[in-house]
């Protein structure tokens, strides 16, 4: 039967067979009739670095902490934390009494910038017992209780934050003119009054930010906090049109961070281009644009500024992944993984920090290293990431459940089918989670030739998109549905594959593809590799060597350096005769693949 037929079929009847379809799974809900995506447009050259992503008509926001239960970013201790050695020499003098405070505010500034805010209110805590008329050090700690691009405002930390500004304010009235006006606009950021509209409130502080800023040109640090009080309004939705269209406040946004880095003359700032914030800000700025390689000599020197923070050593991937630079990003994130994997040891450290951060960098070591070809370090990844996340996690925070499924994508990529089938079913509480298990479960039972169980695997997973817990999770940034039906159809394409349906397989890759330029912005993506390298696979089976040609190329122009398009590349490139486009593959290839020998042509 006609691969795509029959998925229609058990999609709409939701047909499971016995030995495939998991017991105990929710009632699943029809779905919609299948359509027919519409083919790809003109292909490009290799792109060895990252044109634009092609747009997607969708906006990139990130799901980062929308939906944290209170308290997930509150201190864990009220102890003196000790003064640690490794968090470079980025310093603000404030007037502080004692080098000892002085010292501890700097500790807070720089964990602040390096988003271990719960770790910073304890240094500024510090700070102010050390030195009760330091106005900055009640202000710092006002400032890291505050919403930013990964967490929006905890209202159990908003009385604390009023009490500590109005100590500050009294701190202030005998110190520095700049000390009093932070505090005055950050004071607008927090009401009493839990009526009061968030996105008015931030609003408020962004512009009195503005005028702090028009006060204090010079200052790169007071440019800093405007950047970040602008970034704060619309977290992580900063560009458009596939990041080819600032949004909002990103010019102006990117001119202050830019004139602080010396990249602009035009801004009256003092360069202070090792700032470690201006460089995150930078990346989290420029990620989701067309031209991401721009952070790219700023994100080399980052992790050196902070090298006691896993977060900021691990921020610079968010490039190198983009650049696709494998290598780069699974060694940073192998790096963050371990500098958190001591600081969570010893205790302390937030919920937000151990379940997001720290995942977070396993999660990248994943990616990197399954993009390279390095199977024996992604299902390493996997089995460490898997221990990580905690079920409470999964069940009070959505967002981490893609982070919680990334193994099975690891497993479907490198393990035997049959280590695959024996994988245990996650809990149905985590139905993100378990729908990438039953994907896992498709790829190998396609592989074994077992068709009709692996198709049941598809219609469970497209049945369970319309799950009410599915369909929930795109308010909180993760476009779940979406996901799931890539999955169904990519199952439903190495099904066609295995049975050389290749016009069925076309049909499928095509889908999931369509339904692929429409996901938002992600690092790592929400679907972990370009659908296209597997359209390019089949219609080289086919014997269409020049229309495989230009889907490899589309997967490269959306994947820079993938190693698994490089790979189909090649083999087109010679089974067309073209001598001069292998040589370029090939070169490519042996330039971003770590992972032995070529991948077989049915696996990309």
């Amino acid at each position: 039967m006609n691969t795509r037929l029959y998925l229609g079929i058990a999609l709409a009847s939701l047909a499971m067979a016995p030995s495939a379809a998991a017991a105990g799974d929710d009632a699943l809900m029809p779905h919609r009739h299948l359509v027919q995506a519409p083919g790809s447009g003109p292909h490009g050259p290799v792109h060895v670095h990252p044109g634009a992503r092609p747009s997607t008509g969708r906006t990139e926001v990130g799901p980062y902490s929308r939906d944290l239960p209170r308290g997930a970013a509150a201190p864990t201790s009220d102890a003196r934390p000790p003064l640690y050695p490794n968090l470079g020499a980025l310093t603000w003098p404030v007037g502080a009494a004692s080098p000892e405070a002085q010292a501890y505010f700097d500790q807070g500034y720089r964990l602040a910038w390096g988003f271990n805010h719960a770790e910073a209110v304890r240094a500024f805590r510090a700070a102010q017992e050390i030195d009760p008329g330091c106005a900055m050090c009640f202000w710092g700690e006002a400032w890291a209780l505050g919403p930013h691009i990964n967490y929006p405002m905890d209202a159990d930390a908003v009385p604390r934050a009023l009490a500590v500004l109005d100590q500050g304010r009294r701190a202030a009235a005998q110190g520095a003119p700049e000390h009093a006006a932070l505090i005055d606009a950050l004071s607008r950021r927090y009401s009493a009054d839990p009526r009061m509209d968030r996105k008015a409130l931030d609003q408020a502080y962004a512009d009195a930010m503005e005028q702090v800023q028009a006060r204090f040109p010079r200052s790169a640090d007071i440019a800093l906090l405007n950047a970040d009080a602008l970034m704060n309004l619309t977290p992580w939705d900063y560009w458009a049109d596939g990041g080819r269209t600032a949004k909002g406040a990103t010019p102006r946004t990117l001119a202050l961070i830019e004139g602080v880095l010396g990249v602009r003359s035009d801004m009256p700032v003092a360069a202070n281009p090792d700032h470690p914030g201006a460089i995150h800000l930078y990346i989290h700025m420029v990620e989701a644009s067309d031209r991401p390689e721009r952070a790219a000599p700023h994100a080399a020197r980052l992790a050196a500024l902070l090298p006691g923070t896993g977060h900021i050593v691990h921020m610079p991937s968010h490039i190198w992944f983009r650049l696709g630079q494998w290598r780069d990003s699974l060694e940073a994130n192998r790096q963050a993984a371990a500098v958190d994997e001591a600081y969570v040891a010893g205790g302390g450290a937030s919920l937000l920090y151990s379940q997001a951060y720290y995942a977070h960098n396993v999660h990248f070591v994943l990616v990197s290293a399954l993009m390279g070809g390095d199977g024996r370090t992604a299902i390493e990844a996997a089995d460490k990431l898997a221990g990580i996340v905690t079920d409470r996690a999964k069940q009070d925070v959505p967002w981490t459940q893609p982070i919680a499924a990334a193994p099975f994508v690891a497993h479907a990529r490198f393990s035997d089918p049959e280590r695959i089938l024996r994988l245990p079913a996650p809990a149905n509480d985590f139905p993100l989670v378990r729908a990438h298990w039953h994907y896992a479960r498709g790829e190998a039972l396609a592989r074994l030739g077992r068709h009709d169980e692996a198709l049941a695997e598809a219609a469970t997973i497209d049945g369970m998109a319309a799950l009410p817990a599915m369909q929930a999770m795109p308010a909180a940034g993760v476009p779940a549905p979406d996901m799931l039906h890539i999955a169904s159809r990519v199952i439903a394409g190495r099904i066609a594959q295995n049975r050389k349906d290749w016009d069925g397989a076309v049909a499928m890759f095509r889908e999931a593809a369509a339904l692929q330029d429409g996901l938002p912005y992600m690092e790592p993506p929400y679907w972990y590799y370009p659908v296209q390298q597997s359209l390019g696979a089949t219609l080289l089976a086919q014997g269409k060597a020049g229309e495989a040609s230009a889907a490899f190329r589309e997967a490269l122009r959306r994947s820079p350096n993938n190693g698994w398009a490089a790979s189909g590349l090649l083999r087109a490139a010679e089974a067309g005769g073209d001598t001069a486009g292998a040589e370029e593959a090939r070169a490519l290839l042996k330039q971003s693949w770590f992972g032995g020998e070529q991948p077989p042509l049915e696996q990309l």
